[in-house]
């Protein structure tokens, strides 16, 4: 695990889905305090405590590319050799920023198959 810490970021708790909560994607979950954190961190569900964010893990992510900065966040998934990019939705622009479009040409060098979903669109990218 990486030496850093989330800071400012809470965008894992609006993009990612937490079926303990029946929160689904997209969406501010209510125990977010936007910009600081989680207020039940302790206490957080299982869905929440497994969530790993490849920005949080790795020190070889540039810190501009932290995913409240770029509006978007990468994962692990259970799929083989793949990863999931959630791109928030409200910002429909970000799939074709420069910053996104670098993240997914860098990630399929690396994983065979890069999921993409913003809200209730999807698409599979492959090498």
């Amino acid at each position: 695990m990486a030496n850093r810490s989330c800071g400012e970021c809470t965008l894992c708790c609006k993009l990612m889905g937490v079926p303990e909560l029946k929160k689904p994607t997209a969406k501010w979950c209510v125990s977010c305090d936007k910009g600081k954190g989680c207020t039940v961190y302790d206490t957080r569900p299982p869905s929440c405590r497994n969530f790993e964010c490849f920005w949080l893990m790795n020190d070889d992510f540039p810190e501009e590319m932290r995913p409240d900065r770029i509006n978007a966040l990468v994962y692990f998934n259970d799929t083989p050799d793949s990863v999931v990019l959630h791109v928030d939705p409200a910002k429909p622009a970000t799939v074709r920023s420069k910053a996104v479009q670098g993240l997914i040409d860098g990630l399929l060098k690396v994983y065979a198959k890069v999921f993409v979903l913003s809200g209730p669109d999807s698409a599979m990218l492959t090498r």
